[in-house]
Formats: structure tokens, sequence, C-alpha cells
């Protein structure tokens, strides 16, 4: 085997358990689930800005969970997590419009994606309707 052939496959074998440590870390730092039965509000803001908030006790631990029992949601499970499309019939399209569902977790824009969120007692959880202005 040439030596810049070593090289390489040394560079990758280094590349490869750095990136296993960095993810190992990640996945360590991520907020955990509360278990056992949290009182929660999830607050649906639509395109006109109406509002529909949904006061409930569940043992969900993460939102995803929670927004199904109290809304008809679609979307996907794709590599990131889950993309929700569509809350009560309204579909927000990225493509056509911009058009996003934002994820607000205690008044604050939300790190993580709806199917990693955790619930915790009190929470306060606001899937609003919004475009992004390029």
């Amino acid at each position: 085997m040439k030596t810049g052939t070593k090289k390489l496959l040394a560079a990758i074998a280094v590349l490869v358990i750095l990136i296993a440590i960095f993810y190992t870390v990640y996945r360590q730092f991520l907020p955990q689930p509360q278990n056992g039965e949290k009182s929660i509000t999830i607050t649906i803001i639509d395109d006109t800005g109406a509002e529909d908030t949904y006061a409930l006790d569940t043992d969900a631990e993460y939102l995803l969970e929670a927004l199904e029992t109290v809304a008809d949601i679609d979307g996907e499970e794709g590599p990131y997590g889950y993309t929700l499309y569509t809350v009560n019939g309204l579909t927000a399209d990225f493509n056509a419009g911009n058009a996003y569902w934002a994820i607000y977790v205690n008044g604050e824009y939300g790190q993580l994606g709806i199917s990693q969120q955790p619930v915790a007692d009190g929470d306060a959880f606001t899937i609003a309707y919004e475009t992004y202005a390029a």
C-alpha cells in the first residue's frame, strides 16, 4: 500500500472517531424527558393569527406525543426528526410562500424539533404558522 493511501485511510479513521465522539457528547447534553404526568399548555396559532389553547394533563415525554392528543397533525419522520406540515387542516408549505410551523417553548423559539422536545410539568408550548421573509 502506498504511503499516500495509508495517510488517507488514517485521516478517515480519525474523522470517523471524532464524529462518533461529538455525536455521543451531543446526545448526552440533550434535554431529557420527564417521566410521569405533567400539566402543560399547547397554543396553536394559524395563518390568520387565531389562537386555540389547550390545557392538558399528559404523560407524554415529547411534544409530538402531546400535540397528537389535541390536534389533527400530518408530517413525516426524517433524518433530523419529525417535520410538521399540517395542523388542524392548515398546511404550511415552505416551497409555496416560505411558510412553516414554528415551535416556541415557554415563550422562547424552540431549539429542538417537535419529536425531540421534551415535555416538563408547567411547560407552555406554542405551535405557530409563520413565514420566512427572504
